[in-house]
């Protein structure tokens, strides 16, 4: 095991994916509020390990009502639980590394997140076309939502600025 420096990695993109790729998982703690409140709190960081197909470990938060565990992540509440997941990420790596990038696929890529958030905040996605991995005409959103400007800020990658 490698213990890093946060800052050697963590302000350069290129680095900060490659520490990612080089993890062979995630394993973290939840802050006590969400465990508590059962906030569904689910980190960005896991799901950038779930879209480089890297198993998670994480504290259950309630994110399980959404997500399915089990396969690719895996929620945790005792210290049994923690060492029964990673049993079975170390039982089969390479099978809960293809689950990990299948959920990644079916819960955050963009085409899902995107999409919905458009027709959550008004735009008509109707006129959105999935093509591959990439949405085409999302510019014509711009004008039907008020006070949205959509930019393509690089090729995998929609950023929608709402102001």
């Amino acid at each position: 095991m490698e213990v890093l420096h946060a800052l050697d990695f963590s302000t350069d993109l290129d680095a900060y994916r490659c520490y990612i790729g080089r993890s062979r998982g995630e394993f973290t703690v939840a802050k006590d509020q969400n465990i508590r409140l059962r906030t569904g709190w689910f980190s960005e960081r896991s799901a950038q390990y779930l879209a480089a197909g890297r198993p998670v470990i994480t504290q259950e938060t309630g994110f399980s009502n959404i997500l399915p565990t089990g396969e690719g992540i895996f929620g945790f509440s005792t210290i049994d639980e923690i060492a029964a997941a990673v049993d079975v990420v170390n039982s089969d790596y390479d099978r809960q590394c293809r689950a990990a990038d299948q959920l990644a696929r079916e819960y955050f890529d963009y085409d899902v997140v995107l999409c919905r958030l458009l027709a959550d905040i008004g735009c008509k996605t109707d006129s959105v076309r999935r093509s591959g991995r990439y949405c085409e005409r999302l510019d014509e959103c711009k004008g039907q939502c008020h006070n949205t400007h959509l930019h393509r800020r690089d090729a995998s990658l929609w950023h929608v600025v709402i102001g």
